[in-house]
């Protein structure tokens, strides 16, 4: 080996142990690292986060599950739901202070090989498969320009340290422990969004419609080829009213599917069976706790009351979205327009306002998927099963309109006005509007017109003094000449000025009375007229809020708030049965106020 080789290979050995030295040895960067015990992470003010990303993995499926939140101009939404409106200035206030000044307690590690052991591992790893394991949740939180507040990832809780997790920037190895606590970071739907669905109260809950059936498309041959024809297996409609006296529910009709006439006829209570009141106030509760699990968006050009456009009824893609979930358009009006019926009937709620809810029943949804369901209400449940319990995981496809019922609001019962004299009315009228309107007649009116229509009732009474008058003026100072005749016609006319006066006191009290009245029966049908609209207003906004989406709820929720005639019919208790079976028979032979008991002597 010559001089130069073993010179290349001293200084080839030297770089090596150099490099050696360097990966083993402190660093100023790991001595700085101790430095940060103490300090704060994500420093920034609360109302500054616009944006909050959460991103977890799947072990199962081996994909990403995201949820995202953000602020738009005052507005709330969820992005990853597609828009939807959320509720979540004060959830986001609670996320945000989660990650903001997380004290720095120790630096668990400083290399990434321990990253999998404290479940800190970047969840948008590309090459994360089924087996993956230590694979944290990455929070981003953003301003209002996209700039990063925080990007962590967060890991396992440290053992024996309650409250404590393992951290890290997701640009750094890093790895510190920090007081956290991550239940604040909620990915749930329903803890973003406003969780009072139809927002309603119980107690104003007047009527309850429900259309028992079940819809189902099929593809059917006819004379024209395969054709897809909606079949329908109908069983009941009842509609039940709420007696406020009494506390209870009424039936006001009740009506089952006859299959041989296919038409619906009378079905009312027999004699032994009564309203469930427990099942209606199942259904009550139900209502006003209707929680979302899900949405999604509906397809475009589907109103919010159901209707389809015709254009609509041409996007194949569109009826298929509606088909997967249960909802059928059928039947085209005049304007090319078809109705969407649901696959699982309607519950219909009416509230003393007006406002009409109606609630249409699609398609399960399990695990993500769209289950359909046999028409078939006899199947069996299976042995070792019960009926009773919950749905877990089994979910239901609902969508939501409303409308405005008139008849629920009371029309008002006016006054009527009480009768004026024969040519007074008029008088009455011109003294009304006078002073409704504040107008003063102008200086040089026609006094004909004043004396056709005389303007108060003293008015009115003189005028028809004067017309009864036979004779001239010159006349009248003739007769007053007489002495005999001056004193019987001075008697009189006293009588007669007294008569009128009273005359006037009374025709301008029942003027008075009138106008009274009036003005009670306008207030009245101001009033009326003011529910009207308001309850109008009230449909319109609901609608605005409803008619974008598909609704998905517990199928426990379903069960309470659609029902059969079988739920809402029950047999009364047997007491109540008894009792009225005495009432229909004859007392028996005893002593008055105790029956039963035998007249004479029982010996």
């Amino acid at each position: 080996m010559t001089e130069m080789a073993k010179t290349m290979l001293f200084v080839a050995a030297a770089a090596v142990s150099l490099m050696v030295a360097f990966a083993i040895g402190p660093t100023s960067d790991s001595q700085n690292l101790d430095d940060l015990l103490g300090s704060k992470l994500n420093q920034f003010e609360v109302d500054v986060a616009k944006r909050l990303k959460i991103v977890k993995f799947d072990q199962e499926t081996a994909s990403t599950r995201e949820f995202e939140v953000a602020e738009n101009d005052g507005l709330w939404t969820i992005p990853s739901k597609q828009g939807y409106p959320a509720d979540a200035a004060r959830q986001m206030g609670e996320a945000a202070t989660c990650l903001i000044d997380r004290e720095v307690l120790r630096v668990a590690a400083k290399t990434a090989v321990e990253h999998e052991e404290l479940g800190v591992i970047d969840p948008n790893t590309s090459n994360l498969d089924s087996k993956a394991e230590g694979v944290g949740t990455r929070v981003t939180i953003t301003d209002s320009n996209d700039s990063s507040l925080a990007d962590m990832i967060i890991g396992k809780p440290v053992k024996d340290a309650e409250g404590q997790y393992y951290v890290r920037n997701a640009d750094q190895d890093v790895v510190y422990v920090v007081n956290l606590d991550p239940d604040k970071l909620s990915t749930k739907f329903d803890d973003w969004i406003e969780d009072d669905l139809l927002q309603l109260t119980p107690m104003d809950i007047q009527r309850v419609n429900l259309e028992d059936y079940s819809a189902e498309m099929q593809i059917v041959m006819t004379n024209q080829g395969f054709e897809p024809r909606v079949l329908m297996d109908q069983r009941a409609k009842m509609v039940l009213s709420y007696d406020s006296d009494e506390s209870k529910w009424l039936p006001t009709k009740l009506e089952s599917f006859d299959k041989d006439s296919k038409n619906f006829v009378d079905a009312p209570l027999a004699e032994d069976e009564e309203i469930n009141d427990d099942t209606m106030r199942e259904l009550r509760n139900g209502l006003d706790d209707l929680l979302l699990v899900d949405v999604e968006r509906k397809p475009s050009g589907l109103s919010s009351d159901l209707k389809a456009s015709s254009d609509f009824l041409t996007n194949r893609e569109a009826i298929e979205s509606l088909q997967r979930r249960g909802f059928i358009p059928i039947g085209r009006g005049e304007d090319g327009s078809a109705e969407i019926i649901s696959s699982e009937g309607e519950t219909i709620c009416t509230l003393k306002n007006g406002v009409e809810y109606v609630l249409r029943f699609g398609n399960l949804k399990v695990d993500g998927e769209e289950a359909t369901e046999s028409t078939d209400n006899d199947s069996e449940t299976p042995e070792g099963e019960t009926e009773e319990g919950s749905d877990d995981g089994i979910n239901r496809y609902l969508f939501v309109m409303v409308r405005f019922n008139e008849s629920m609001i009371e029309t008002p019962a006016l006054a009527e006005l009480p009768e004026l004299p024969a040519g007074a009315e008029q008088a009455a009228s011109t003294e009304s509007t006078d002073a409704d309107s504040g107008e003063v007649e102008p200086a040089g009116a026609d006094d004909s017109a004043s004396a056709e229509a005389p303007a108060t009732p003293q008015e009115f009474l003189e005028e028809q003094e004067e017309e009864e008058e036979a004779a001239p003026e010159s006349t009248a100072a003739d007769e007053t000449a007489d002495p005999p005749v001056e004193d019987s016609n001075a008697s009189e006319s006293v009588e007669a000025a007294t008569d009128d006066a009273s005359e006037a006191d009374e025709l301008a009290d029942l003027i008075a009375e009138r106008e009274a009245l009036e003005k009670e029966n306008q207030r009245k049908l101001n009033e009326y007229q003011d529910q009207l609209q308001e309850g109008k207003d009230r449909v319109a906004e609901l609608n605005e809020r409803f008619g974008d989406w598909y609704y998905v709820i517990s199928n426990d929720v379903y069960k309470k708030i659609h029902l059969s005639r079988e739920d809402i019919v029950s047999k009364k208790e047997a007491d109540d049965a008894e009792a009225e079976e005495t009432d229909d028979d004859s007392t028996p032979a005893g002593i008055p106020g105790l029956p039963n008991l035998p007249i004479g002597n029982p010996n």
